[in-house]
């Protein structure tokens, strides 16, 4: 049997960094239908958003729709975070989705969430950017 592999493996940039004095790990990996990003300041995935640009059909405006897919339902952070990601992507020319895991202290407050949107977005960003 013959069997086929990729000639490319999925572009992954990987950043430590310390944010509000609080080290954090963030994760890009673009993949051919979609773009993983993960912050993390726990170790652990946290909670799992995705978001999608869509056109609307009334007036062709584009939005970004976010949804959790595993996880607290009601953290509007993960979903902020991920948004930012996504539409900073978009303004590059992408638009894949993006699924975000997203893993904060429990003592991040907006600012802090804000600084993590900002370093991911850039991050992938980068990656979108550098990518064959």
């Amino acid at each position: 049997a013959t069997t086929s592999t990729p000639l490319l493996l999925p572009t992954t940039c990987r950043s430590s960094c310390t944010i509000h004095n609080t080290d954090t790990e963030l994760l890009v990996s673009l993949f051919a239908d979609r773009v993983l990003a993960l912050a993390s300041q726990t170790g652990k995935l946290g909670i799992i958003t995705q978001a999608s640009a869509t056109m609307s059909p009334f007036d062709g405006a584009r939005n970004t729709a976010v949804s959790t897919l595993l996880g607290r339902r009601d953290d509007l952070v993960s979903g902020a975070i991920t948004r930012v990601v996504s539409e900073r992507l978009q303004r590059a020319g992408d638009e894949r989705p993006v699924v975000a895991c997203v893993s904060l202290t429990k003592q991040a407050g907006a600012v802090e969430a804000k600084a993590v949107a900002d370093a991911l977005a850039h991050l992938a960003h980068y990656a979108v950017t550098r990518s064959p």
